[in-house]
C-alpha cells in the first residue's frame, strides 16, 4: 500500500512537472519571433488547456498535499503576464451598447465571411441577417473584415449598402482582390463621423497579400486614428477541416495529412509575425490615438499579440469577462478578433456578440476620449 502511494504521488509530481515546462514555454511565445523558432508558437493554441491542468493540479495538492500546491501556483505567477491577457477575471456585465456616456462612441469589429458567399447557394438570407445585426447594435465606427463588395448585375453592392442603409456615409476600402473590376474583397471601415485622410499599407506581398487600412476620423474637436486589418490566416481548406475531425473523432491517425496542416500552421506563424511588427511600427508613429481593430488569427498568448498590442488597451480586458471566445471553429477557447485602444481613452463597455451568421463574432466597444471626471 505504501508504494502504490508513493508511485501515484510520484506520478501526478511528473506530469504536473511537465505540465509546468510546457507552460512556461508557452509564456515564453511572446518573446521569441517564430521567424527566429516557429515551433515554439504551436503552444499557444495549447495555454489555455495548459492552465487549466495546472489549475486543476493545485486544487488537488491543496486537498492531498497542500505543499506541493506551490507547483502550480509559483507557474502560474511566473505566467501571469500571458495569463492575465487570456483571461479577464470579472463578473460578467451585460453592457447595452445603447449604453453611452456624453461623448462616446461605439466600435465594431467583425470577421463578416464574405456574407456568406461561398458557404451557401442563396447568401442573401445572410448577408440581410448580418445588417440587421449590425444594426441593432447602432456602431459608430464600423470594422469589417473578409468584405466582399460588387458592382455587377444582380450581385450585392454591400459597400453603398451599409453606407446607405446604416447610415455610415464616410468611408475606406482596402479593395484587395479585384475580379474584372467589378467584383472586390478585402477589408473596410465605414464611420458616421467624417474621415479626413485615409490609406492602405500592404502587409504581405504575393496575389493573396492582404493590407493593412486606416482612416482618421474627427468626432468633435478630437481626431482618432482607426486601423483594421486581417492578418494571415492558417488557410485550412475544407479537406484540412475533414481531417482534423477525423483525427479528433480516433477515426484517422490522419499523419499526411496533419503534416500539411503542420505546414500551413508553421507558415501563418511566420508570416502574421512579420506582419504583426509592420503594424505595430505603424501605430508608434501614428500623429493621433489609435484604436486597432481586426481579426489576427492569433491568441492572446501569441507573438502577434504582444507585438501589435504593446501598450495599448485591450477592450475585453478592460471590460469583458471568461475567455472571449470569438471563433466558432477548432476549439471552444479561442479568442482572435480584438478591438485595442490608446490609453488615453476610457473604455465604458465590452461585448462579444454570438452568432451563427460567420464563423466569427463580433465585437463592440464603447470609447470616451480621456479620463472620466
Amino acid at each position: 500500500m505504501k508504494f502504490l502511494r508513493l508511485f501515484t504521488k510520484g506520478f501526478f509530481l511528473t506530469v504536473n512537472i511537465l505540465v509546468v515546462v510546457f507552460f512556461l514555454l508557452a509564456c515564453l511565445v511572446p518573446f521569441i519571433s517564430p521567424v527566429r523558432f516557429w515551433p515554439i508558437s504551436f503552444l499557444t493554441l495549447g495555454f489555455p488547456f495548459l492552465l487549466a491542468i495546472l489549475g486543476l493540479f493545485l486544487i488537488f495538492w491543496l486537498i492531498f498535499h497542500p505543499k506541493y500546491a506551490l507547483i502550480p501556483l509559483v507557474a502560474i505567477l511566473l505566467g501571469w503576464k500571458s495569463v492575465s491577457s487570456f483571461v479577464a477575471i470579472r463578473w460578467p456585465q451585460n453592457w447595452d451598447t445603447a449604453d453611452r456616456p456624453d461623448g462616446s462612441f461605439n466600435v465594431m469589429s467583425f470577421n463578416v465571411a464574405l456574407f456568406g458567399l461561398y458557404s451557401t447557394k442563396n447568401s442573401k438570407p445572410v448577408r440581410d441577417s448580418i445588417f440587421r445585426l449590425i444594426a441593432r447594435y447602432e456602431p459608430d465606427v464600423l470594422c469589417l473584415q473578409d468584405f466582399y463588395t460588387s458592382e455587377k448585375k444582380n450581385d450585392f453592392n454591400n459597400r453603398e449598402d451599409i453606407s446607405r442603409e446604416l447610415d455610415m456615409p464616410h468611408r475606406f476600402f482596402s479593395s484587395d482582390f479585384n475580379r474584372n473590376g467589378t467584383q472586390h474583397w478585402g477589408s473596410i471601415i465605414f464611420s458616421k463621423f467624417p474621415i479626413i485622410l485615409s490609406d492602405k499599407v500592404k502587409l504581405s506581398s504575393g496575389p493573396l497579400g492582404e493590407s493593412l487600412i486606416f482612416a482618421d476620423i474627427v468626432k468633435g474637436d478630437d481626431t482618432v486614428r482607426v486601423i483594421n486589418m486581417h492578418l494571415e490566416s492558417f488557410r485550412f481548406n475544407k479537406e484540412d477541416y475533414q481531417s482534423i475531425n477525423k483525427v479528433k473523432a480516433q477515426k484517422d491517425t490522419g499523419l499526411v495529412a496533419t503534416r500539411g496542416i503542420l505546414y500551413k500552421m508553421r507558415d501563418a506563424y511566420v508570416r502574421r509575425s512579420r506582419q504583426a511588427v509592420i503594424v505595430a511600427d505603424f501605430i508608434r508613429t501614428s500623429p493621433h490615438p489609435v484604436v486597432v481593430c481586426g481579426d489576427f488569427n492569433d491568441t492572446p498568448a501569441s507573438y502577434t499579440y504582444y507585438t501589435i498590442r504593446g501598450n495599448l488597451q485591450d477592450a475585453f480586458l478592460q471590460k469583458g469577462s471568461g475567455v472571449g471566445r470569438t471563433f466558432s471553429g477548432i476549439s471552444p477557447t479561442l479568442r482572435i478578433d480584438y478591438i485595442f485602444a490608446d490609453p488615453t481613452f476610457t473604455v465604458h463597455g465590452f461585448r462579444t456578440i454570438p452568432t451563427d451568421l460567420s464563423d466569427h463574432y463580433p465585437v463592440i466597444t464603447n470609447l470616451r476620449f480621456g479620463e472620466d471626471e
